[in-house]
């Protein structure tokens, strides 16, 4: 069977999705070493069979044990994780207010070292065949390239404004940036970019306030969280192909096979949409999905 796990960030839980039928398995609740404290899981990775979240309120990490589905372990890593990767035997973990990725060594179970970027860090991406980190820094209009094997930066590019998310493309020539322009009137774009030259070759228009982005070899998917629609871009051709509207506040996006997982801030809700005849089917998940991973 193949599953969806979700963070909900108001929620403090993981809830295990069955894809074959669409529903809600399991909740998998998280919880604070400080009992004052909020968890607030926002990203989620996998790796070394464990799940694992960053976790915006309590500034920690949470490791659970995939087998068993509860909550192995929490670590104060720093304030605001935003997003997390795993490569090798290491989490890399963005803290939007430390301006920061954090390296967490699972064997030590320690923060091994800090390495900066931009001004709030909001999402990360890997590239494990060119061992790069890509994150997006959404108040300084940038996204910073990370060697994964020296830790060194590679570049820091700008971009448009207020990026929230950035993506390589399959082939790992380009990269996709949601320029959310959030907070204005203005509609968002996707801007590509050249790893070739680091420079943006085209931009293409999208939704209002997009928030997420997926894409495969031809095409990219993206959740414009403030007009509650889903557009569908011909990333080859640069230009979007349709808008699909959804509902609510889409926050993130992943594909499976002829389908789309989007994840509904507004209403709390999961929506199943077919990309073939656009039906949609919808199951209440926790308060604010955000992070989304299939495993």
């Amino acid at each position: 069977m193949d599953y969806l796990y979700v963070c909900s960030t108001s929620s403090d839980l993981v809830s295990k999705v069955n894809l074959d039928d669409f529903h809600e398995e399991k909740k998998i609740h998280l919880k604070s070493d400080d009992i004052i404290y909020r968890v607030g899981p926002q990203g989620i990775c996998v790796g070394n069979d464990k799940i694992i979240t960053a976790n915006r309120y309590n500034n920690a990490i949470t490791i659970i044990d995939k087998k068993n589905e509860v909550q192995e372990e929490s670590y104060y890593i720093g304030e605001c994780c935003n997003d997390a990767v795993v490569y090798g035997n290491n989490v890399y973990i963005i803290c939007g207010d430390l301006n920061s990725v954090l390296i967490f060594d699972l064997k030590l179970k320690r923060v091994v070292e800090r390495i900066p970027c931009g001004n709030l860090p909001y999402s990360i991406c890997l590239n494990k065949e060119r061992k790069l980190l890509l994150i997006a820094n959404m108040k300084d209009d940038s996204i910073t390239l990370i060697d994964c094997e020296n830790r060194e930066y590679v570049k820091n590019v700008r971009v448009g404004c207020y990026p929230t998310k950035a993506v390589f493309t399959v082939d790992g020539k380009h990269v996709l940036i949601c320029e959310s322009n959030i907070g204005s009137e203005f509609k968002g774009s996707i801007a590509i970019l050249s790893l070739k030259n680091y420079k943006i070759i085209n931009r293409i228009i999208v939704g209002n306030s997009p928030m997420d982005i997926y894409c495969n070899s031809r095409y990219g998917f993206v959740a414009n969280f403030g007009d509650g629609t889903i557009s569908i871009l011909d990333i080859n051709n640069y230009k979007e192909k349709k808008r699909i509207i959804v509902g609510g506040m889409p926050r993130n996006v992943i594909k499976y096979k002829d389908n789309l997982y989007i994840g509904d801030n507004y209403n709390n809700l999961l929506i199943k949409l077919n990309i073939k005849n656009e039906s949609k089917k919808y199951i209440p998940i926790g308060g604010e999905p955000t992070g989304m991973i299939i495993n």
